[in-house]
């Protein structure tokens, strides 16, 4: 009994594991930086903004070719990636280990050649794919796997960012907590793995990288307590540049799909096609293009002898940053959104605080401001960082502790505490919302317009870490038919609430699927529709004694609609696709004769995670 106490604790995995992931992050960083020497001139220290010194005439070839040509390699590498997930198949172990290999160089290729993304992501990546590679090889059980993989990301962006406390939180937000009820190890002893994991990724990290912070941090000001209600009002705008961040990236995903699909284009072809997009954009603001964090660094104005940015471009390089990053992420190319996040939230803070410098230096002559003392627009730029940071990949505590560890002044902690609060509080409020007015075309096409959707998986997909690598592997080959759950409720518009909710409890199902006299497809609702409405109507006192279930669909704006169906045939990977593009966790499984729509099936998150299971066990007693 006592040694299975110590298979608990730390063990040499987790050693081995932050050294390989520190390793590989050096790798990666050596690699882009020797891409971008060959493939850039300039200072290294001024970042991109010294080709908006040189005449156009003497840049334009390398600024649109250069990103063009790292989509030509990317594109390359995708190719042999999707082979490796085939060979995957098969069971060949030399194709499995490959696969983030390739991966790392296409983002090396990516970053290297200014494409518009940011290393942290890849390199989180890095660090679970290792994890995942020691935890197979030295040991399978999946509760220490667990803590490797929470160990592996923290390593990862430890490394990142020199910052060992961020990236334990970053492990307990992104891993332990969203993993904690599925884990058999106490959560004690997994985080001890994963304090241990980010420490030792630092200490190698600066031996082999130094002990400089990713950027240059300005000295952080705070003036005073009447300060905070504007750290607020940046907390709220930044949640809203996440908001468009998010849905331009479910955009262009989207769009990107929809031409796949129409014109039969190649996706091999797009990353070219996002690398070509970079290039013309650079040619009029070429800060966009990723040249390490020396582009923050002029954003923050924390170089000497480096001329500051105009208020108005950094409100233009904010838009234009939200679409090169959103191309970028929806053609192919690889890579991160900390990176971008960080520099679209200096942008926006250091904009933010140049206007409200200029604004109460205009209104000081009349009105008596003598109590507002405001901080320098670098100020406000530290903590639009972190808010934009937290709004975008929802990792509120790790946006605090990075910016607080980097600046090492324990005066930012409330201006942060108040902005990333409000910043990730009104980016997930609008996520869990979604859409709630989609609408079925007419007749048995159920169609609707793309809702908003910040599906965090499409945004970063390091932040992914729960999904194993079988689902990726098996979804590619997987049918709809396969993993749909035949048992489900039926019920016709002229059915009782009562009786619904009777036949709910009776067979222990969460929802219903409407059905005509002739069988077809009508609508389809779930349980918590039912007690959402039950509340609305009871507040109202407008409860009626009996309810159909036509007069719920009628009532509640639209609830019953159905926003797009999937059928037997279809991949699993296209419809866990496309119900994540709706934010929707159920879907009726039609198959469609002479223009009708029968229900054959209901898909939902439960099934689907039983079939991946179910295919990975029978795999492995094979």
């Amino acid at each position: 009994m006592v040694g299975s106490g110590c298979a608990t604790g730390v063990t040499p995995y987790h050693l081995i594991l932050a050294s390989l992931c520190v390793k590989s992050k050096q790798a990666q960083a050596v690699t882009v930086h020797e891409i971008r020497d060959l493939c850039w001139d300039g200072i290294p220290s001024r970042g991109a903004s010294w080709l908006r010194e040189e005449p156009i005439e003497a840049t334009w070839t390398r600024v649109i070719l250069v990103p063009a040509f790292g989509g030509v390699l990317v594109a390359v590498l995708n190719l042999l990636r999707d082979s490796a997930v085939e060979q995957e198949q098969n069971q060949d172990p030399f194709m499995s280990a490959s696969r983030p290999f390739l991966k790392a160089l296409a983002a090396s290729i990516t970053l290297g050649t200014g494409n518009s993304l940011g290393p942290e992501g890849p390199s989180v990546e890095i660090g679970t794919s290792i994890a995942k590679g020691v935890g197979s090889f030295f040991d399978k059980n999946s509760a220490r796997m667990l803590s490797l993989l929470a160990a592996g990301s923290a390593a990862g962006l430890s490394s990142g960012f020199n910052a060992a406390v961020a990236g334990c939180f970053f492990a307990v937000e992104s891993v332990l907590w969203p993993s904690s009820a599925d884990a058999t190890l106490p959560l004690t002893n997994t985080t001890s793995m994963v304090i241990l994991s980010a420490v030792i990724a630092s200490v190698v990290s600066e031996i082999g990288l130094g002990s400089e912070p990713a950027f240059k941090v300005p000295e952080y000001d705070f003036r005073s307590p009447g300060e905070l209600p504007l750290y607020l009002l940046l907390g709220i705008l930044c949640g809203l540049v996440s908001l468009a961040l998010s849905w331009c990236t479910s955009y262009m995903l989207n769009n990107v799909d929809n031409i796949h699909k129409a014109t039969g284009i190649p996706r091999a072809s797009f990353p070219v096609l996002g690398g070509l997009s970079v290039g013309l954009i650079a040619l009029v603001y070429p800060e966009i293009l990723y040249w390490g964090f020396e582009n923050v660094d002029i954003l923050l104005e924390s170089r000497p002898f480096v001329k500051g940015l105009s208020t108005d471009l950094l409100l233009q390089l904010v838009a234009i940053k939200i679409i090169a990053t959103s191309l970028c992420r929806a053609s192919g190319l690889v890579g991160g959104y900390y990176a971008p996040s960080l520099f679209i939230g200096a942008a926006t803070g250091m904009a933010y605080g140049k206007f409200i410098g200029l604004a109460v230096a205009e209104f000081y002559p009349t009105i008596n401001l003598s109590v507002l003392e405001v901080a320098s627009p670098q100020a406000y730029g530290l903590v639009g960082m972190a808010a934009t940071l937290a709004g975008v990949c929802q990792v509120p505590l790790t946006a605090v502790l990075l910016l607080f560890e980097l600046t090492q002044d324990y005066r930012i902690v409330l201006p942060l505490l108040g902005a990333v609060g409000l910043s990730s509080w009104i980016s997930s409020v609008q996520t869990k919302r979604g859409d709630g007015s989609q609408e079925s075309s007419t007749g048995n096409n159920f169609g609707g317009v793309m809702p908003f959707s910040s599906n965090l998986c499409q945004v970063e997909s390091s932040l992914c870490l729960d999904n194993d690598d079988v689902k990726t592997t098996y979804s590619m080959r997987t049918l709809v038919s396969e993993a749909m759950n035949t048992k489900y409720l039926k019920v016709s518009m002229c059915t009782l609430l009562t009786d619904v909710i009777d036949l709910m409890l009776a067979e222990k199902e969460s929802y219903a699927v409407i059905i005509d006299t002739d069988d077809t497809l009508i609508g389809f609702f779930t349980l918590k529709d039912i007690q959402e409405y039950v509340k609305f109507a009871t507040a109202r006192s407008k409860m009626p004694k009996e309810l159909l279930v036509s007069e719920l669909c009628l009532l509640n704006g639209g609830v019953c609609s159905i926003p797009w169906t999937a059928t037997p045939d279809m991949e699993l990977s296209y419809a866990q696709m496309t119900m994540n593009k709706y934010g929707v966790n159920q879907v009726p499984v039609v198959r469609n004769i002479h223009g009708r729509a029968y229900p054959v099936g209901i898909l939902d998150p439960d099934s689907i995670s039983l079939t991946y299971s179910a295919l990975a066990t029978r795999r492995a007693l094979s």
